[in-house]
Formats: C-alpha cells, structure tokens, sequence
C-alpha cells in the first residue's frame, strides 16, 4: 500500500486533483465576487455590464470552466515544476556517465520512481567506476604476469640447454657425467611441462570455465585415499600424517577436482612444512559447510605474504623461487576451484604452525 502512495502515478493523481481543487476554489471565489459585483455597483449603462450579459449567453458553467481550466493548467504546471527538475538532473547523470565522469551524483529527493531511477544511476555509476577499476588492475596483473611468466619459464629452460649444451659440445664427458646432466635437464623439463600445464589449466578456468560434475562425495573417504596415495611423497620427506575427520563429510561436487584441491594443499604442505616432520589432517562439519584443515608445523608465512598466497605467481612469495618443484600456481587453482564449488579457502600463520581451511557446502544426503 505504502509502495502504491509513494508511487509516480498516484502523484500525478494527487496532484492534478490538487490543481483542480485549487484552480475551482480561485474560479468559484471570483464568481461569487463578480457576481456581487454586479449585482451591486454595476448599472445599466456602465461598459462591464456586457461583460455579465456575455456570461450570461455563454452559461455560468461555461464561464466557469473559462477560467477554471487555464488555472487548473497553471497550478498543475507549477505543482509539478519538480518532476521536470528531476528529468534534469536525470538527463545530466546519464550524460556525465556517457563522457566517463562517474564522480557526478544524480540528487533526487523523490521516493517514487525517480528517486528509484536516481539511485540506480548513482550505482550504475559505482558499479562502472568499479570495473574500470578492476580492469586497470587486471591490465597491471596481466603485465605483471607475463613478467613472472616469462622468467619461471626461462629459469628452467635455461638449465636444459645449458646441460644439453655440455652433453653435445664436450667430447670427453663421460657416460655418468652425460648421465647425471641428462636427468637434471629432465627434471627441469619436468617442471617445464608441469608449469606449462598449470598455465592450460588456468586458462581453461578463466576463460573456457571448466564443466563441473557434481556428484554426492565424501570428504572423510577422499582424504584417506590420497593419503594413501602420497604416502611414497610423505616417507621419502620423513614426514607423518595423523588424520583425524567426521565420518561421512558429504558435499556436492566434482571428486576429480576436489581430490585436486587436497592434492594440492598436502603436497605444499609437505614442500614447507619438512622441518615440522609432521601434517595434521582435520575434517567435521561447522554449521551448513564442511571444514577441512590442513596443518603444517614448517617456518610461519610472512605475514606480508600471507594475504596474497593465493594470487598466481604471487612475486612476494620468496619461498617458491628456491623451491625446484613449485611452480607458484598450485594455490591460485586451488582457490578458484573451491569458489567454482561455492566454498573458500583460507590461510593463518604463526611461528607454531600454518593451517590452511577449505570451506564446502554440507550436502545433506538424508532431504
């Protein structure tokens, strides 16, 4: 009802009547007052009394609406004299948003619809002023990018053809020395090939949007599967894994995916966190989302860094460029592949441990 009142239409209503009201009041007063007049002061022979004679031929209805009308125009004119000041202010928003200056505000005071469409102008220009923003800094992300790029892709480059180089050039060499500097070149063609295809992967996240096949999952099972299956990765790093997890975690999402994201987050665990000798593993529900904690007890993350470990190729994460097998984008994927599946991802860090918390939605199998 109170949508209704305050709405353009019922306005106008209130407003036209309110000019009839007021045009008929002003009329009515004037006919009373010419009417004595006459009645009165006027004689026969005196000039207005052709004026009372016209009226009289034409009807008092008619001469009523005579001047009736051009004052109910009148008053509506000046009563919404207003409204034609918001169509300005309007017409100046959408103009100053067409040449780019999202700094002009759009100020109507109205709670109908041109206050609505006012408002809407004012976030339109926030929202663009917003995008152009985020543009600007993913041209930045974008040059900064190519710049990591182009070096963690040349660092192990450079080592393959250096080793090739010695290999091919040295007539001397024996068989253990082209043997030993024949698998360095492999492992970093290795890492080549693993950095090249992280790179795909993101791209393929970014642009092509990954189909996700969300099927029921449990995270409590998933967990242990790959703890078997790294288990090799733990042993030869010396390091236990005690995990401890809620029986049956469902969520509602892509196991290929999800195990990637686990994956992920142990085998950074295991490159950081050696000196710890220990991961812990934890899983329960918390409300309507599945938690999943993964603990290291290796050196504490700086805490400057700490904010932008997830970014790809984040440069103030100094650790990764001594790391052989770390390419700087597996926690970049990681996230994007928990925000595809509606979740989060999070990070805190302190001289006794580094816990890195996945969020995902409970799927109640029971409903």
């Amino acid at each position: 009802m109170r949508k209704i009142i305050n709405s353009f239409r019922t306005r106008m209503i209130l407003l036209l009547m309110l000019s009839m009201l007021a045009s008929g009041g002003i009329t009515f007063g004037i006919y009373k007052v010419l009417q004595l007049y006459y009645r009165s002061e006027v004689l026969y022979e005196n000039p207005l009394t052709r004026i009372r004679y016209f009226m009289r031929d034409v009807g008092d209805v008619n001469a009523f609406l005579i001047i009736f009308v051009p004052l109910a125009i009148l008053f509506f004119f000046l009563f919404t004299k207003s409204y034609a000041t918001y169509f300005k202010k309007i017409s100046q928003g959408i103009h100053h948003l067409a040449e780019g200056d999202f700094s002009h505000k759009v100020q109507i005071s109205s709670k109908d619809e041109f206050g609505k469409i006012g408002t809407d102008i004012n976030l339109a220009l926030q929202k663009l002023q917003e995008a152009i923003e985020k543009g600007n800094e993913a041209e930045l992300s974008k040059d900064r990018l190519v710049l990591n790029l182009a070096h963690d892709l040349r660092t192990p480059l450079t080592s393959v053809i250096g080793y090739l180089d010695f290999i091919l050039r040295d007539n001397d060499i024996s068989t253990e020395q082209a043997r030993h500097y024949t698998n360095i070149a492999y492992t970093k063609s290795r890492r080549l090939q693993k950095l090249i295809d992280e790179l795909f992967e993101i791209t393929r996240m970014n642009y092509g949007r990954m189909n996700l096949d969300k099927q029921p999952l449990d995270i409590s099972e998933l967990l242990m599967q790959l703890c078997e299956e790294l288990f090799p990765v733990f042993e030869n790093s010396e390091m236990t894994v005690d995990v401890t997890t809620d029986k049956e975690l469902n969520i509602a999402g892509d196991g290929e995916l999800i195990a990637r994201v686990f994956e992920n987050l142990l085998t950074n665990a295991v490159r950081y966190g050696k000196e710890g000798r220990s991961i812990h593993i934890r899983g329960f529900v918390d409300g309507k989302d599945v938690v999943v904690q993964v603990i290291n007890f290796g050196p504490s993350i700086d805490p400057k860094d700490l904010p932008h470990i997830f970014d790809m190729l984040y440069t103030g994460d100094e650790s990764r460029t001594h790391t052989t097998d770390s390419t700087g984008i597996g926690l970049f994927i990681t996230k994007n592949i928990v925000e595809q599946h509606d979740g989060t991802v999070t990070a805190q860090s302190d001289p006794e441990r580094t816990v890195f918390e996945v969020r995902l939605p409970l799927l109640n199998i029971n409903m």
